[in-house]
């Protein structure tokens, strides 16, 4: 991630020239995380928002939208789209400044970026809603390509992107993320397997879903925050 650059006036030009020079990586929209937040949602935390542009489908809704951004250009583009962004680093932001509780956290591939994702997972549900929704998204080194270069070609070429990026700092599958939301007393209620490929969607399709863990590129789960009673019942 960048260094905090200085503050500048946006302008419809430089905000052009901003998004021209920001990674593709930080402008990804993810219609999975829009179709996830509920219709009753008023306030909603997003950590690693980036430039906001999926979160700004929510704005669009009415939906208060805070964004937790470490790139300072990112985090410019994404007050433009309506966002209340804080900036700095997911481990270190402190969200009790916005003196609010949240109807729903979204983790949008930031978790395995974090040296303790349960940590902070457990600050942010702390200020989320008993019944509020949890969506975390993370790489699945659980793909057949990433199993092809450990248990054939026996080495591993880190990239700038992708389940191999070289800022990552967990190794992630479903069940790792099932175990993180465990230990924060989150009850999981989805999971989705991310398959971009038309190729491997067919594949899957074709063999009844068996395979679609070693397709999936990317995971996503959603949890919900059960209240005391529920929580009690889940653990009986």
């Amino acid at each position: 991630m960048s260094v905090k650059s200085k503050k500048k006036h946006l302008t419809v030009s430089n905000v052009s020239s901003d998004i021209n020079r920001i990674s593709q990586y930080y402008k990804w929209f993810r219609s999975d995380i829009v179709s996830i937040v509920p219709p009753s949602a008023k306030c909603v935390l997003s950590v690693g928002c980036a430039t906001g542009i999926t979160e700004a489908e929510l704005v669009k809704r009415g939906i208060k939208v805070i964004g937790i951004e470490i790139n300072h250009e990112a985090a410019a583009l994404a007050r433009q789209h309506g966002l209340m962004v804080l900036e700095g680093d997911a481990s270190e932001v402190d969200i009790s400044q916005v003196g609010e509780s949240f109807d729903c956290l979204i983790y949008s591939d930031i978790l395995e970026h974090l040296p303790s994702p349960v940590a902070v997972l457990r600050r942010h549900i702390r200020k989320l809603k008993p019944g509020g929704i949890v969506y975390v998204s993370v790489p699945n080194f659980r793909h057949y390509s990433v199993l092809w270069d450990l248990f054939i070609r026996g080495h591993i070429r880190y990239r700038d992107a992708g389940i191999l990026d070289r800022t990552h700092l967990r190794v992630t599958t479903r069940k790792m993320v099932l175990e993180w939301f465990a230990q924060v007393g989150l009850i999981p209620t989805s999971c989705q397997y991310i398959i971009y490929s038309r190729r491997h969607k067919l594949i899957s399709a074709c063999l009844f879903g068996l395979p679609r863990e070693f397709l999936a590129v990317q995971i996503a789960l959603v949890g919900i925050k059960a209240n005391h009673a529920e929580l009690e019942h889940e653990q009986n």
